[in-house]
């Protein structure tokens, strides 16, 4: 028996199959034994080869033990196994001096087989190994995960289409099973990357972490099936007719994470906080910090957790929903002080409540922008109801409701007095904080600094598509989670050091590491393959020197 190859004309195609020679009386024809699979490259090819040796091994050392089936002594299982391997045999490894170097090798002698990315893992190695994940599980699974983390810079997907893409296009290879084995594991170790994450940053503030910004996006799934993670909630995404889970993150200043926590979907944003402050106290050591979050934080039940924990905050304050005498000294004009915040006039006054400090700033611009979304939707009021004050189309927009009222006859016009106590509060922002001796003015650049999280959710839902989720066992969706994690917390990390030299965004640190290749050519005559490296554009270079790494530039043996 041999390995035959059918080439089909025009086109790339190789069919690989197990022939054997049978005569017929005088002739001698090609018996097809088993047909292996269809090659579309050298790779391929190759691998396709290789278990075809393998099958014919294993089809000889059948028919030989079917041929003692009537002997008193058959072959024994050992005896088969080492038949195959005696059969088959390990193919000699060629020595690098064996190997003709790449400076005697002509181009005519070689063609391009594969061409890879190396970019993406020649520096993302470098921050996933600094980020210590190379200790949460074994190697083999390592790679895996490493592998999968990185792809996901590039081309976020389902795992199913991430191992074709680590394939093709950064010759990396994992059967999908393997994968899955692998995410498993790492469900046992999801503390451990958190711990890792954690301490990393704060290696790099040794002193204490000034500032945790803290916020919470709803994750959903293509699906309507409700388990003890999956849940319908209010979705920030709109998705209401479909389950989610709830994400609470949390970073530094500079964006870099500090911790996570995945809640059930139907879990309330409020309470969120609570949650993730006593696991992270668990595994954590957080130390002297101040929490900065949006209104949804501003609940009695959150403030009095933080104050119970020693911890500082500055949160957004509902002014609206403060006590009317609260209230009437928020609106009174004589309490304001001029200052400058962030180069901009404002108008500052600040006042006790409940014993803590409820700081309110005016601005000219911000009030601007309040009156001019106030006019778009007066507009559009004025568009539903029409000059017959019509009502049907107000039934369920509670936008438009905010500023009609509609009398005895059904008819619905504009509340002059609504729009009127809306307008007081153009302009007027405000934060409650425990902060007893910070000037106002560091207080809200402390508190300006929350775009940060909200650019990091989408990064995360957007650049690194960690939504929609197509997994269903909980476990899988905490894995896939974590990997997420991982992925955000290597570029995050790349960003910062990239940052302490020239500014780079993520996407085109991510685009300029993409283009960072290699061609793979194989010679014709001897099959050795060689890695020649594409263009190495100056934007990468400081990538790559911000790293502290080297990339070679020059033609070398490659070695799969």
């Amino acid at each position: 028996m041999f390995i035959r190859v059918n080439k089909t004309p025009n086109s790339p195609r190789k069919s690989i199959q197990i022939v054997e020679s049978v005569r017929t009386g005088d002739k001698v024809k090609q018996k097809i034994v088993h047909y292996v699979g269809i090659a579309m490259d050298a790779r391929e090819e190759q691998q396709l080869k290789d278990y075809g040796q393998q099958l014919i091994a294993k089809i000889e050392a059948k028919r030989l033990n079917e041929s003692t089936q009537t002997s008193l002594l058959p072959v024994s299982e050992s005896e088969l196994l080492r038949h195959v391997k005696s059969k088959l045999g390990r193919k000699k490894r060629k020595r690098l001096e064996d190997i003709l170097p790449p400076s005697e090798v002509r181009l005519d002698e070689i063609k391009e087989q594969d061409r890879i990315v190396e970019g993406i893992h020649e520096v993302g190695n470098v921050v996933y190994d600094l980020l210590g994940y190379n200790t949460t599980l074994q190697k083999r699974d390592d790679n895996i995960l490493r592998d999968l983390v990185l792809a996901r810079l590039v081309n976020p997907a389902s795992k199913y289409k991430s191992q074709r893409i680590l394939n093709k296009q950064f010759g990396k290879e994992h059967d999908l099973d393997s994968v899955y084995r692998m995410m498993d594991k790492l469900y046992d170790n999801i503390d451990k990357v958190k711990q890792c994450t954690f301490e990393h940053m704060r290696s790099l503030f040794p002193n204490k972490v000034d500032l945790v910004l803290f916020d919470v996006t709803t994750l959903y799934f293509e699906s309507t099936e409700v388990d003890e993670l999956r849940n319908f909630g209010y979705s920030k995404d709109c998705r209401f007719n479909t389950t989610q889970v709830v994400l609470a993150l949390a970073t530094n200043e500079y964006g870099l994470p500090i911790g996570y926590e995945l809640f059930e979907g139907n879990k309330a944003e409020v309470r969120t906080l609570a949650a993730a402050v006593k696991h992270w106290k668990t595994i954590f050591n957080i130390g002297s910090v101040c929490f900065v979050g949006d209104r949804a934080m501003f609940t009695r039940d959150n403030l009095s957790l933080l104050e119970a924990n020693g911890y500082n905050y500055i949160v957004a304050a509902k002014l609206r929903s403060l006590p009317e005498e609260t209230q009437a000294k928020v609106l009174d004009e004589n309490n304001y002080k001029p200052t400058v915040l962030k180069n901009e006039f404002a108008w500052i006054n600040e006042l006790e409540h409940e014993g803590r400090r409820l700081i309110v700033t005016y601005k000219t611009r911000r009030a601007i922008k309040d009156n001019k979304e106030r006019e778009q939707v007066l507009n559009k009021i004025k568009k539903l109801i029409g000059a017959k004050g019509s009502t049907r189309k107000l039934i369920s927009n509670q936008g438009v409701k905010k500023f009609t009222v509609t009398d005895e006859s059904s008819k619905t016009i504009l509340d002059e007095e609504r729009i009127a106590a809306d307008a007081l509060w153009d302009g007027l922002h405000g934060v409650i904080t425990n902060l007893k001796h910070d000037e106002a003015s560091s207080i809200f650049a402390r508190y300006a600094r929350l775009w940060v999280i909200e650019e990091s959710f989408r990064i995360k839902k957007h650049l690194l598509k960690i939504r929609p989720i197509f997994h269903w066992k909980p476990s899988r969706i905490h894995a896939h989670i974590a990997m997420c994690y991982m992925t955000f917390a290597v570029l995050r990390h790349l960003q910062y050091r990239v940052a302490l030299t020239q500014k780079i965004s993520p996407e085109i640190i991510i685009e300029e590491l993409l283009q960072v290749q290699a061609s793979i050519h194989m010679h014709k005559r001897t099959k050795d393959l060689y890695r020649v490296p594409g263009y190495f554009s100056n934007t990468a270079r400081k990538i790559y020197k911000a790293m502290d790494v080297t990339r070679s530039e020059d033609a070398t043996i490659y070695i799969t």
